[in-house]
């Protein structure tokens, strides 16, 4: 026999606005729902900041709906701790029980790994991911994740977290490696990709592993990823 679905809820920004592409990316956790908006404008930054200024074009934001009984409320309006225009903040959005990480393909830092000085904007393209955390219904932003081998166009930005696992895909990534944990300092072999794990300790988060395909080469776009456990399966389209 079919289940039998029905809608429950009809989910809007707090500050909707043309072209915020409000639902480009969606996840759901028990009873929480994230939403990516990587078109919103706003320049604010953290959480539950001033959402009417729309010079940052582009810059993008996350929200946060949660459910009590069979009502659902927005319970953050979450910006990077960096917003700038085209970021593309909220493009990826994944969530697992109180933790939710959100890919920025635009953002253009060369900070290396994990919080790094993201004032320079010197590798546009590169893409970022931010690590949130909740606490009773309070939201802060717990980590700014960079590959360990940042470069232009590198994407570094889908998302995918399996309780203290992150995995972030950036499909621009140009190394010719195989394998885990190889060279990732030859850019011959351009559109590669590669995929970067992290593992938190405490709240501390840090890179366990730098995967590439076993047979990678030039285009192949090795990044879409996702995590369940101990496992990752990387997609290579």
């Amino acid at each position: 026999i079919d289940p039998l679905w029905s809608q429950q809820a009809y989910l809007k920004a707090s500050n909707t606005d043309n072209f915020d592409s409000f639902g480009s990316w969606v996840a759901i956790s028990g009873d929480t729902v994230v939403v990516g908006a990587r078109d919103e404008d706003s320049c604010s930054t953290g959480v539950g900041g001033a959402a009417s200024d729309n010079a940052c074009t582009g810059a993008g934001a996350v929200y946060v709906f949660r459910r009590t009984g069979s009502l659902w409320v927005q319970e953050a309006y979450l910006k990077a701790g960096n917003t700038d225009a085209g970021d593309g903040f909220g493009a990826t959005v994944s969530i697992s029980g109180d933790t939710i990480v959100v890919g920025a393909y635009g953002e253009g830092s060369c900070a290396i790994g994990v919080n790094g000085n993201a004032s320079n904007n010197g590798c546009p393209l590169a893409g970022a991911a931010y690590v949130f955390t909740r606490s009773g219904a309070t939201w802060s932003q717990q980590a700014y994740l960079k590959a360990s081998d940042p470069d232009a166009g590198d994407l570094f930005m889908i998302v995918a977290i399996s309780g203290d696992s992150i995995v972030v895909g950036a499909a621009g990534e140009d190394s010719c490696s195989t394998g885990v944990n190889g060279d990732a300092t030859d850019d011959g072999c351009s559109d590669t990709g590669a995929a970067y794990v992290f593992t938190r300790s405490g709240s501390t988060w840090s890179q366990q592993a730098y995967l590439k395909a076993g047979n990678a080469g030039a285009a192949d776009f090795f990044g879409m990823v996702a995590i369940d456990g101990d496992s990752v399966v990387v997609g290579a389209n």
